[in-house]
């Protein structure tokens, strides 16, 4: 089957092109108005200390339950160094 709707592409000139950005209309955008902030991020929140409020009992009460499931106590000392292979884990 012989394919008839070939169309062809013309390059044109970058002065013909400029001259055809330079008159098309540039559209023009409404004046913005400067957005007020909703909220400032300067301040960090801290949570009450005290220890006796609902809040403190609360955030207690999900510390513990926290580092209960989640909390590593080796994280932070000191891994001993392997000098063995990655791909000898697990030990057969």
């Amino acid at each position: 089957m012989v394919r008839t709707d070939i169309s062809l592409v013309e390059l044109s000139d970058s002065q013909e092109i400029a001259a055809l950005l330079a008159s098309q209309p540039q559209p023009q955008r409404p004046p913005t108005t400067p957005r007020a902030r909703l909220s400032t991020r300067s301040g960090r929140r801290h949570r009450c200390q005290c220890g006796g409020c609902p809040a403190c009992a609360e955030n207690a009460r999900w510390d513990k339950i926290f580092n209960e499931k989640f909390a590593d106590p080796n994280y932070y000392k000191a891994q001993p160094i392997r000098h063995t292979s990655s791909l000898s884990w697990p030990p057969r």
